[in-house]
């Protein structure tokens, strides 16, 4: 799962940020990147960027993205690339709305064994503490709460999994948040895919796999397709002639955003 590094390709717009949130300060980003709000709770650094032209009194929808491995140790290298994704004119014009970056501290973690958003056989406090930002975030700004969604690539593909599982608005195990998700190259390594397929059931998910991916095996996904072969909510592309990097080609396309904008957590 290795990090990659995107040239930010767009100049951002500036929107105003004031008050503070206790020990979890809120700070405005570096002149850089003026539209990024910095923030820390329970020790880990998140950002949010807010739609351009915010209006305070209209509910915006939320999504949150989770990096890849290692992605959250190089701040700046992470907010360009997700810059390419989200600041860009025609995304922020198209679907305005709030964008929450948990950015794991993975230094002393090789590998993210202990260190991850979930999915893997071990580490859970990633999954906890960016919850928590998530909740912090819609406390504070008024959000469209039938509206949020999670997506993320590799490592944090593995972790949109198991927050679908555990989050998502009909059948959360641990709360109901997410009307729907965007899993890509990821996987779940310990839950009985005949059991989530039952939880998935009628939740809205679209993942996507490169075919030609040997860092992360397809097994997980395409025995999610065939489980839920029926499932009127459940979409899976696997992209031929492509490794790992499926993000790449596929947060610049606007039909993925299209469709994910498009869920209420409805079937």
């Amino acid at each position: 799962m290795r990090r990659r590094f995107v040239v930010l390709v767009c100049g951002l717009l500036t929107v105003g940020f004031a008050a503070a949130l206790g020990a979890g300060a809120w700070r405005q980003a570096s002149a850089q990147t003026p539209d990024w709000i910095r923030a820390d709770i329970d020790g880990m650094h998140y950002e949010v960027l807010l739609p351009a032209g915010y209006d305070g009194a209209r509910a915006y929808p939320v999504v949150l993205y989770l990096h890849q491995l290692d992605m959250g140790d190089y701040p700046d290298a992470l907010r360009k690339q997700v810059n390419a994704w989200f600041a860009t004119q025609e995304f922020r014009s198209r679907h305005p709305c709030i964008v929450v970056v948990p950015m794991l501290d993975q230094t002393k973690d090789s590998g993210g064994r202990m260190v991850n958003f979930g999915g893997k056989r071990e580490g859970h406090s990633g999954e906890d503490n960016t919850i928590a930002a998530l909740k912090q975030v819609m406390g504070r700004y008024l959000t469209a709460t039938d509206r949020v969604y999670v997506t993320g690539n590799s490592m944090g593909g593995m972790g949109t999994w198991q927050m679908l599982l555990d989050y998502n608005v009909q059948t959360g195990s641990k709360g109901r948040i997410f009307a729907a998700g965007m899993p890509l190259a990821g996987a779940q390594r310990t839950a009985d895919p005949a059991q989530a397929a039952i939880a998935l059931r009628h939740v809205p998910i679209w993942a996507i796999h490169g075919a030609q991916d040997h860092e992360v095996s397809l097994d997980w996904d395409r025995a999610m397709a065939k489980l839920l072969s029926t499932s009127a909510t459940f979409r899976y592309t696997e992209v031929a002639g492509v490794g790992h990097d499926v993000w790449d080609s596929t947060y610049t396309r606007g039909d993925v955003w299209d469709w994910l904008f498009s869920q209420n957590g409805k079937e």
